[in-house]
């Protein structure tokens, strides 16, 4: 009877056991893949017009869930601090108008990662063709731009 006993424990051990391992590992797979968009890189080769000075680059990511866009803007290197980063309407090698500003840090190199509110039919439009959008960052020596890169 105390064998049956063990026997019985050891079954309901491991069934917990393989119950939690399935849990954990669905979780763990869940968390290893990066939501959103994937990293756009920014670099000085796509701004229109090209840089006057410069050999920064960068990253953007993001996530647009309703009227909330969030994401992470990783920038390395520019010439003078960051003055403003946006969204714009445009295609590739075309400038276009602002359509979501976005925050920087006033310096050369830095990252944000935040969440803002714009109107949701413009996020919307964003979404369903990231690529007639793009990204930038100006400074006080490209005031145009210095770093760029088309969403997808």
């Amino acid at each position: 009877m105390n064998i049956m006993m063990t026997t019985r424990r050891s079954r309901i051990a491991l069934a917990v056991a393989a119950a939690a391992a399935l849990t954990l590992g669905a979780a763990g797979a869940a968390q290893a893949t990066p939501p959103g968009s994937p990293a756009i890189p920014l670099n000085t080769g796509q701004e229109v017009p090209a840089p006057t000075i410069g050999g920064a680059h960068g990253w953007f990511s993001y996530d647009i869930d309703g009227n909330e866009l969030c994401y992470t803007l990783e920038v390395t290197g520019l010439s003078s601090p960051a003055a403003a980063a946006h969204i714009h309407v445009g295609a590739r090698n075309v400038p276009g108008p602002v359509v979501v500003p976005l925050m920087v840090e006033n310096e050369t190199s830095f990252e944000v990662s935040t969440c803002t509110t714009a109107d949701a039919a413009l996020l919307a439009a964003i979404e369903a063709n990231p690529g007639d959008y793009y990204v930038n960052v100006h400074n006080a020596n490209n005031q145009p731009g210095e770093i760029r890169g088309q969403l997808k």
